[in-house]
């Protein structure tokens, strides 16, 4: 799945040299609601972040070690926050995305597997339980 101007942007940097930090929203934008139906009372039509989505970037974006090289600075995360009210809504926001995004962002993508990363979140997972740390449990 890909909309908006990554492409367009990513070409520019290129063209121009530049160092870029990816940042997709269909990746990464953890304002986005994970699952169709949360946030009903903020959500003007927002589309999903699945944690599966997150993780799934590629952020060299189908480009070569070259640009990796030269042109990719890193990924990022963001969460844009008019529609949240608590610190807890942040953090339910967040995570796990964020932990997704970050081995996203280390992690060369023909090394990844899903269920291998699901396996390695659920200590994580119960971890934040136990510290009473807010986050979605849609994936």
């Amino acid at each position: 799945m890909t909309y908006g101007l990554t492409d367009k942007a990513l070409q520019a940097a290129v063209e121009n040299n530049a160092r870029i930090m990816l940042c997709p929203g269909e990746h990464c934008y953890f304002d986005y609601p994970m699952a169709k139906g949360d946030m009903p009372e903020v959500n003007w039509g927002m589309p999903t972040t699945t944690l599966k989505d997150t993780y799934s970037l590629d952020p060299a974006w189908g480009h070569d070690k070259k640009f990796e090289e030269n042109n990719l600075f890193g990924v990022a995360g963001t969460l844009w926050s008019e529609c949240i009210t608590t610190p807890e809504r942040i953090y339910y926001q967040a995570y796990p995305r964020a932990i997704a995004l970050a081995e996203a962002g280390w992690s060369q993508q023909e090394n990844r597997a899903w269920e291998s990363f699901l396996q390695r979140m659920r200590p994580l997972a119960n971890d934040m339980m136990r510290r009473g740390i807010s986050f979605s449990m849609e994936y």
